[in-house]
């Protein structure tokens, strides 16, 4: 039998997700968290934060993908983009696709953990780091956006860990982050997030996610993928001031695509994953309904872990 390191991603307290890791490349922590980067042989390379497994080689595009690419696809020109988190460079990776990107400012506060990332990760990033159109601040996202003009913004994105009670990402999930970026977005502007899981058993923490912010932005959207190294359907969701990406047809999101010089570089997203993405089954639009409370930064509010 081969004798692999086995990680244990747990689900629940009686499910766990078992990833046997030929090799482990890295074990760090940083003043923030406990970085792990392993490989395995069924999904490459493999980044675990914490505990958790947060990409994998094998399917960190259907991740980044779907987090980027309606947000961006949606926008009629996007020009100027900030990012908050979203540590390995995948995430810059996609926004850069677009042609029309003049300029993105990535504000993560681990400068430890980028530094890593460079090293270790390259699949991901593909030296987004580098391009010229980006600048890289390690600082508090909040108070980083803060000092932004107002209506500066074509495209908010935040890939930040999920807002655990107490723990540190919670402050940019609340209500007064939200309203901020609702003040630094153009009239037009799009803000999307990743929101933790959305499944029939697992839909908490992105239920209140959700409502919070509803309370900042006419439109908001939820939308999910199945990512295969998480062993679930993972979500995010999409807010704007004035369109609705349900309005889009196949049609209009590829062509889109086409005219961006990006039908050959995507591998999950076009017309029809759109549709799909925005499209929830019956059981999932009820939860979605549901009442929820909002994430309020001086508020304790229950709020499940990823497994929750």
């Amino acid at each position: 039998m081969t004798d692999w390191i086995m990680f244990h991603d747990h689900i629940h307290p009686s499910e766990t997700h078992l990833h046997g890791l030929s090799k482990v490349l890295v074990h760090h922590t940083t003043a923030y968290q406990t970085l792990l980067i392993g490989e395995s042989p069924y999904f490459g390379k493999i980044l675990i934060i914490d505990g958790d497994v947060q990409s994998a080689q094998a399917d960190e595009y259907r991740y980044h993908e779907a987090l980027v690419q309606p947000a961006l696809t949606m926008h009629p020109n996007p020009k100027k983009v900030y990012l908050a988190g979203g540590g390995e460079g995948a995430t810059l990776r996609e926004i850069l696709r677009h042609p029309s990107v003049t300029s993105v400012l990535k504000c993560d506060i681990d400068a430890e953990a980028i530094k890593l990332y460079k090293t270790w990760l390259p699949e991901w990033h593909q030296g987004s780091f580098d391009d010229p159109r980006v600048r890289l601040f390690h600082e508090d996202a909040r108070l980083h956006l803060n000092s932004q003009p107002d209506g500066s913004f074509d495209v908010i994105l935040t890939d930040l860990t999920e807002p655990f009670e107490n723990g540190p990402s919670k402050a940019l999930f609340s209500k007064e982050f939200f309203d901020l970026c609702h003040r630094k977005l153009n009239h037009d502007g799009i803000l999307a997030i990743q929101a933790s899981q959305l499944t029939n058993q697992h839909h908490t923490m992105h239920g209140a996610i959700r409502h919070t912010l509803l309370q900042s932005f006419p439109i908001v959207r939820s939308y999910s993928a199945y990512v295969g190294s998480f062993d679930t359907m993972w979500a995010f969701i999409l807010a704007t001031k004035q369109v609705d990406p349900r309005a889009y047809t196949k049609e209009v999101i590829d062509t889109t695509i086409e005219s961006r010089g990006l039908s050959s570089v995507l591998r999950y997203y076009d017309g029809e994953t759109h549709r799909h993405l925005f499209s929830q089954e019956k059981d999932i639009r009820c939860f979605l309904n549901s009442p929820s409370y909002p994430v309020i930064e001086d508020q304790s509010v229950f709020l499940l872990s990823r497994k929750d």
